[in-house]
Formats: structure tokens, sequence, C-alpha cells
């Protein structure tokens, strides 16, 4: 009898062991299927690689294109009045990234100057404290939006006034 029951017991353990190691594959099978899934996603996210296109782009470094002397005539306005203060020589760097992009800025300074002339013309850009002083700040974010508009893209990363010199009348 003791020969009959130790059979038993080898018979019994083997299935029980196979089920088991059936068991630890598919949950393996269906835990790496789920893992991909979800590192699938976190991969191909267009997140990522807007942001590496961010880094790349501003590891570009800025250069200046220089506008000197522009002679802008410059008016307030009061009411529904305009009214002549002066002209102001003004000197401005377009900072753009990249070879291309100063070619393109110097193909079109005539545009973009006479763009820029208008534009700071007929805009009140005036300092609220001192209403005789331009507000560099003001004036550069009218300038590079007008400088973006003219080229027809977002070239123009930034516009500095660098000197603003005003000739009383």
């Amino acid at each position: 009898m003791s020969q009959n029951s130790n059979d038993i017991d080898v018979e019994g353990g083997s299935s029980a062991r196979g089920l088991l190691v059936l068991g630890l594959l598919g949950g393996l099978l269906v835990g790496g299927g789920v893992a991909y899934y979800f590192m699938k996603d976190q991969i191909d996210s267009p997140g990522n690689e807007g942001e590496e296109e961010q880094s790349e782009e501003n590891r570009i470094p800025l250069q200046a294109v220089r506008f000197e002397r522009l002679t802008v005539p410059i008016y307030t306005q009061s009411g529904g009045s305009r009214r002549y203060i002066g002209n102001f020589f003004i000197n401005i760097d377009v900072l753009v990234r990249g070879d291309e992009n100063v070619i393109a800025v110097r193909r079109s300074e005539p545009q973009l100057q006479h763009a820029f002339i208008s534009a700071i013309s007929n805009a009140n850009l005036m300092r609220e404290d001192s209403p005789q002083q331009l507000d560099l700040d003001k004036t550069a974010n009218l300038l590079k939006a007008r400088a973006n508009s003219v080229l027809a893209s977002d070239v123009v990363a930034q516009v500095s006034v660098v000197e603003a010199l005003r000739i009383p009348n």
C-alpha cells in the first residue's frame, strides 16, 4: 500500500505544477501586453516631439540685424486729435535664429523699414508717466508683430529698441 500512495502523490503533483507554470506564463503575457500598450502611448505622444523641437530651436543662437537711424515722426493722441511731437531717430535690433532667417530679413529690409516707420508713427507709443518719451517695450512688441506680418511667418524672435533719440520740432 505504501507504493500506491507514492504513485498517486507524484501524478497529482506533476499536473499541479504544469497548471502553475501555465498560469505564470499567462500572467506574464497579459502583464507584458498591458505594459507595452501603456509604454507605446507614452513614446508616441506628440508632446515629446514638440519639446525636442523647441529645445533644438533654442540651441541656435539669436543673431541681430541692425536697423540704424530710422527717422520716425511721432504723434500723440489725446481725445480725437493727434499732435506732432517731433522726430525720433531710432536704432533697432531684429533678432532671428539661423542664417536663413538673417537672409530673409536682409532681403526684406526696405519693406521692414517702411512697416516700422508706419507702425510707430500711427500708434500711440508714448510712456504714460512721460508723454514726451517713447515706451521702448510697447515699441518692441509692436515692431515684432509688424515684422512677422511683413515676412509672413514667425521668423523674428525678438525686436530690441537699442536707442531712441528725440529731435524736438
